[in-house]
């Protein structure tokens, strides 16, 4: 598979005769007001499977495999937006539909891979990234900053540029970026808690 991270600059309604090459789109439910289902695609010889939820104005992952928590949405779509831009017409996936999906895949490999090369770089963004809520409220706690009211986005920006910064690559939805890498701190083997020091030693063993 490879794809790109980038809009197309002419986005069509019409909807797509074979929408599906980066993908497999198996659906499990649809009415007039969506699509929920799930989507399997490979990468670098890695199988992937995730949740799909997709509307006119968005669209949901939720990874299930192979590690489940790491999410991912579309920009939520204004209803002047949507005659150019919706990511469905008429029950059918459109060309700009196709293409957030695939987006979407790509913000789902990119944090998998930190996970699977590099989980001392996960932990590190998280802390600096905990630090600076700590500093705002000394309540919170380590792995359970909230998604929701102003520290949220002030975290979730934070994170974003910082991933943005030390990885070169922007997620299509902050406030996911930040769920996703507390569901990582959840699910992960607690020696990924461990100081700095001794996780850089156990990359090597992890990967």
């Amino acid at each position: 598979m490879f794809v790109h991270h980038h809009p197309s600059p002419s986005q069509q309604v019409a909807p797509v005769t074979n929408p599906h090459s980066d993908f497999g789109f198996i659906i499990k439910s649809q009415n007039k007001d969506g699509i929920h289902g799930k989507i399997v695609f490979h990468y670098l010889h890695q199988s992937f499977e995730a949740a799909i939820i997709i509307s006119a104005t968005s669209i949901q992952l939720n990874s299930r495999y192979p590690f489940m928590g790491i999410t991912a949405s579309s920009p939520v779509l204004q209803k002047e937006e949507l005659i150019e831009h919706a990511y469905l017409f008429n029950s059918t996936l459109t060309k700009k539909g196709n293409q957030q999906i695939v987006w979407l895949m790509l913000d789902l490999i990119h944090l998998y891979n930190l996970l699977r090369l590099k989980p001392s770089s996960i932990l590190e963004l998280y802390r600096a990234t905990f630090a600076l809520v700590k500093s705002q409220n000394e309540q919170i706690q380590f792995g359970y900053i909230p998604l929701s009211g102003p520290i949220a986005k002030a975290a979730a920006v934070f994170l974003a540029n910082e991933m943005k910064i030390k990885h070169k690559y922007i997620y299509c939805n902050a406030l996911n970026l930040l769920s996703s890498v507390q569901a990582i701190l959840s699910g992960y083997p607690q020696q990924f808690l461990l100081p700095k020091a001794v996780l850089n030693k156990l990359d090597s063993i992890l990967t």
